[in-house]
């Protein structure tokens, strides 16, 4: 995907980290980053569960908080499903990713901590093991915990802001971010160029619970 930017006039500019902004009246005039400074005509805020903190950065309040997902990854297993399974009763995703397979799933309000939960991970195992029976992998699972954006209406933020003329807000998919992001990107797009979006943002409207 980063290719394919580049090849329509995109620069990525990685390994920085965003530090803070400048702002004008109601526009960012600059964005100071660990790499340097630069200015944009307009930004685009699309940073999961750490979009909150960046936010309140401009002064835009963004009622949001981390839910913390855990997976287990099998690497070359002894059993394989052919397609995706989700185990409706224990709430667990089990996808074959090619020759391995992953167990993924639980929801943890922990804000921004991202230790390993035992209790979490024994119930992905037995959710496994109770609807496929033991599979083992050849070598120690990889583990993995990460954090999702959940809003308090489970909708996403997608628009622009009316505090900060040149933002526009993309974030709070809670679980369906990588399912939603081709989606909203072009809604993203189409806002950021002054173009009609294809769907109603008014639902997902970044400031809709800001009085």
């Amino acid at each position: 995907m980063a290719e394919k930017a580049a090849q329509h006039g995109a620069r990525i500019l990685t390994e920085r980290s965003v530090l803070s902004f400048e702002k004008i009246g109601d526009k960012i005039s600059r964005v100071k980053t660990t790499q340097g400074d630069f200015e944009a005509e307009q930004i685009l805020l699309a940073a999961g569960a750490w979009s909150t903190p960046i936010a309140k950065e401009l002064d835009v309040e963004l009622l949001m908080q981390p839910a913390k997902g855990y997976s287990i990854t099998l690497k070359n297993p002894s059993a394989l499903p052919s397609r995706y399974l989700f185990l409706g009763k224990s709430k667990v995703a089990v996808t074959p990713m090619g020759a391995h397979l992953r167990y993924a799933g639980t929801l943890e309000l922990a804000g921004y901590d991202l230790s390993i939960n035992q209790r979490r991970l024994s119930a992905l195992r037995k959710a496994g093991e109770t609807y496929l029976h033991k599979i083992d992998g050849e070598a120690e699972p990889e583990i993995w915990a990460g954090l999702r954006s959940v809003s308090p209406d489970g909708l996403p933020y997608i628009g622009r802001s009316a505090r900060v003329r040149n933002l526009v807000i993309a974030t709070g998919h809670a679980m369906l971010g990588v399912g939603m992001g081709p989606f909203t990107g072009q809604l993203a797009a189409d806002v950021l160029q002054g173009e009609n979006p294809s769907f109603d943002l008014i639902p997902f409207n970044p400031e809709r619970f800001v009085r």
